[in-house]
């Protein structure tokens, strides 16, 4: 008479796991959705992006040239991440710049998300020039899809120039305060491919493009269609 009692409490744990799990795996959205809800208007979102339309060439600023890329910090948050789990592989990689005077800001900070398998547990470690942080450390409930080193065969100033490239130089031009948002990760609409999601917001205009991790080709995924 106990044993639906213990498979309730364990599908109860499951659930809060899932729940905590949940809060950690987006952790590296939570400022991007938080720019996008603090500075939305009354109006709907408009995501300015159209097929189709003419490029314009613009040159990439000094601070999104020259500034830390994911690739650099990668290699400092690899060794604590290996430390930390031995079969420790990356999930999700991001970094947010903030705008500054127009531009932005060029002290960037990436944040890594690391799963291991053998111990089911996910790592959020953060770079801030030389210093690595491991900002968290909790169980999956379920295993959490990752990449390996070969796959991220494309670098975040090749995926912010081609953000610039296709609409994001015309959109900063047009707005004077874009925030900055690049993420890698495995997307499942779009294939199981590796992407690099490039977003910039300013208001209530989004501009986004993504871009093959491996190849460096730009990629039209379209949203997951809802009720279905």
């Amino acid at each position: 008479m106990k044993r639906p009692e213990k498979e309730g409490g364990r599908e109860t744990q499951e659930k809060q796991w899932g729940a905590v799990l949940g809060l950690t795996f987006v952790l590296a959205l939570v400022l991007a959705l938080l720019i996008v809800w603090l500075y939305r208007p009354s109006e709907p979102l408009v995501l300015s992006r159209e097929p189709g339309e003419e490029r314009v060439a613009f040159d990439l600023p000094t601070v999104l040239a020259e500034g830390t890329s994911a690739r650099k910090a990668y290699q400092l948050a690899a060794r604590e991440a290996l430390a930390w789990q031995p079969d420790a592989r990356p999930a999700i990689v991001s970094a947010h710049w903030r705008p500054r005077q127009g531009g932005w800001s060029s002290n960037v900070v990436w944040t890594f998300q690391f799963y291991s398998a053998s111990t089911r547990r996910l790592a959020v470690m953060v770079v801030d020039g030389s210093q690595t942080q491991l900002l968290q450390d909790v169980r999956s409930p379920y295993a959490l899809p990752t990449f390996e080193d070969e796959d991220w065969q494309i670098d975040s100033r090749e995926a912010v120039q081609t953000w610039w490239n296709n609409g994001g130089g015309a959109f900063h031009t047009t707005h004077s305060d874009v925030n900055l948002i690049a993420q890698l990760r495995v997307l499942e609409e779009a294939d199981g491919r590796l992407v690099w999601r490039v977003t910039g917001v300013a208001g209530a205009q989004v501009r986004q493009v993504d871009v093959d991790g491996a190849t460096g080709e730009q990629l039209d995924i379209q949203a997951p269609k809802t009720g279905e």
